[in-house]
């Protein structure tokens, strides 16, 4: 009778592990179909010339020639685009966290007239495909005198939907208890949503600063059609200018080595930022 009983108790636990397993599989898998083309990247950027590549594509090079992200470096003003991309990237970060932040309050804890009207009219913006706009924001951009410039390239993404969405959405599940609290104190709106909102919706805004940093650094459509210049122009255009030179073309150990300096601040980035995702907001409540 003991034996019967262990043998039912065991068969779910063993049917358990062989699903924990298969999945496991899978993810396995998936992940190695990720990482190959990273590790490919890497490996030819090390390469010493063409002729290794082609001869060794998958085949680690000793010594690796490290020497191959300097002449990448020195093949085009890399200094100017990475200026340009970090200047650029992070002033419309912070531009659309202040204005993600200002509008998720007001549509999620303010009471005006309009207001779920405005909220819609938002989300549209959301369904409305990017490049309808790109004409008419262009002509705009050309009658303000603002092509090539700094105020072009970001001015015209001060602001997002969806993060406006993302963060009134967080703002929606923050209890009023606080908002209370923080107007017993004597506290204004600007003061309650700086010192009390955004600290406990620190998981969303950091969430979407990242995704609005790679958004920007990524970018390469409207930086090509906006910039004629070099003293403008970011990494992405840039190397596919490098790659267009004298050093690009058929180099691929030198235009992956490239592409890795272009990757680089991104992934430095969101390994900085991932201890900060956290769901508790609760607890960040508690520590002030």
């Amino acid at each position: 009778m003991t034996n019967l009983t262990s043998n039912r108790l065991l068969k779910p636990i063993r049917k358990e592990n062989f699903t924990r397993t298969i999945i496991e599989v899978f993810l396995f898998m998936f992940g190695l179909i990720m990482i190959v083309p990273f590790l490919w990247m890497i490996i030819t950027s090390l390469q010493p010339d063409v002729k290794a590549v082609l001869r060794r594509p998958i085949e680690l090079p000793w010594p690796p020639a490290f020497s191959n992200y300097l002449r990448a470096w020195s093949s085009a003003p890399f200094g100017i685009y990475t200026f340009n991309s970090i200047f650029i990237a992070v002033s419309v970060t912070i531009l659309q966290l202040v204005n993600a932040s200002l509008a998720g309050y007001a549509f999620s804890k303010l009471r005006f007239p309009g207001r779920d009207f405005l909220f819609v009219l938002t989300l549209t913006v959301m369904m409305i495909p990017v490049h309808v706009a790109i004409v008419p924001l262009y002509s705009l951009l050309a009658k303000l005198h603002w092509l090539d410039s700094y105020p072009g390239l970001i001015i015209p993404f001060a602001s997002d939907a969806f993060g406006i969405f993302l963060i009134r959405q967080y703002f929606m599940s923050v209890p009023d208890d606080y908002i209370d609290a923080g107007k017993m104190e004597g506290a204004g709106h600007l003061r309650i949503l700086f010192q009390i909102m955004m600290p406990l919706a620190k998981p969303s805004l950091v969430a979407f600063a990242i995704m609005a940093f790679k958004w920007r650094w990524n970018d390469y459509f409207w930086v090509l059609i906006m910039t004629s210049r070099d003293i403008m122009r970011t990494l992405p255009v840039g190397l596919v200018m490098m790659k267009a030179g004298p050093e690009g073309g058929t180099n691929w150990h030198i235009v992956m080595a490239a592409t890795l300096l272009v990757m680089v601040p991104v992934i430095m980035l969101y390994a900085f930022m991932q201890k900060y995702f956290t769901n508790d907001f609760n607890r960040g409540g508690l520590k002030g």
